[in-house]
């Protein structure tokens, strides 16, 4: 026997523990805020504290009476439903020019529709309203949809470059040589091989825009408002736990979502 094969295994093992810890620290500081979130919630009492006296659904209830906060919510789905769906197609055509192009500005002009996601949302906001004004945009639905297109753009064109570059063209061009159009082959080959990624890449710009409250904030006005910057604008001036219900169900969207698209496709595969 070898003294490799007689040396205690205590590094490896003690490693493992580490990995263990080092998950169980992380997890605990990503839960535990919604956990406490949650658990404020579900209290009886008047203002943000914890249930130590039973719970309450009194809250959930309360926040359904408002018209503010379900007018908003109402407009977020809107919202980021309409720039999901601008952003998978606008993020399509770039995805799919730059990944059959090779011109040497291909890259730059990656680099470039990525840079909405290395700008302070607060300067982009401040940036886009100024831009806004300037032309005199003043309609609000109309110009949050073009500027979340553009913040959620990157992750629709993110995700469909590495759908693409999973692709194998050579069925493309069977399709051709077998006599199909490009829109045909487009329509039967290409997209519902892409489509995976084309509905990931929607789930993300959905989540994007709905959670969005740094750009919203400039955008909005009395005329249409989404349910972040109502919530930001409600828990500025209140501390009943009607703003941890609201949280809680914002959440629990976004988690409804993911387990959507892991049901439907699986994220394994849609990390590929």
């Amino acid at each position: 026997m070898t003294a490799a094969a007689r040396a205690p295994q205590h590094p490896d093992r003690f490693g493992r523990w580490l990995l263990r810890l080092w998950t169980t620290l992380v997890a605990v500081f990503v839960v535990g805020p919604l956990a406490l979130v949650l658990a404020v919630s579900l209290t009886p009492h008047d203002v943000l504290s914890w249930p130590d006296s039973g719970l309450s659904m009194r809250w959930y209830a309360r926040m359904l009476e408002r018209p503010a906060f379900v007018e908003a919510a109402l407009n977020s789905l809107m919202l980021a439903a309409g720039s999901a769906a601008a952003a998978v197609v606008l993020g399509l055509a770039a995805a799919w020019g730059l990944d059959r192009s090779d011109s040497r500005l291909a890259m730059a002009v990656r680099n470039g529709l990525m840079s909405p996601l290395f700008v302070p949302m607060i300067l982009s906001g401040l940036a886009i309203l100024v831009a806004y004004t300037h032309v005199g945009w003043t309609h609000q639905a109309s110009r949050l949809l073009a500027a979340h297109t553009a913040l959620t753009l990157p992750y629709a064109l993110r995700t469909l470059s590495a759908s693409l570059q999973a692709f194998d063209r050579r069925q493309e061009l069977a399709a051709r040589n077998l006599g199909a159009s490009r829109w045909q082959t487009l329509w039967y080959i290409t997209l519902p091989q892409l489509a995976p990624g084309l509905f990931a890449a929607g789930v993300f710009a959905f989540i994007v825009s709905f959670d969005n409250v740094g750009l919203s904030l400039f955008l909005t006005g009395p005329s249409f408002s989404t349910l972040p910057v109502e919530l930001f604008s409600y828990a500025s001036y209140n501390s009943d736990p009607v703003v941890a219900a609201v949280s809680v169900t914002m959440v629990l969207l976004s988690i409804a979502v993911v387990l959507l698209v892991e049901r439907v496709f699986g994220l394994g595969k849609l990390m590929r």
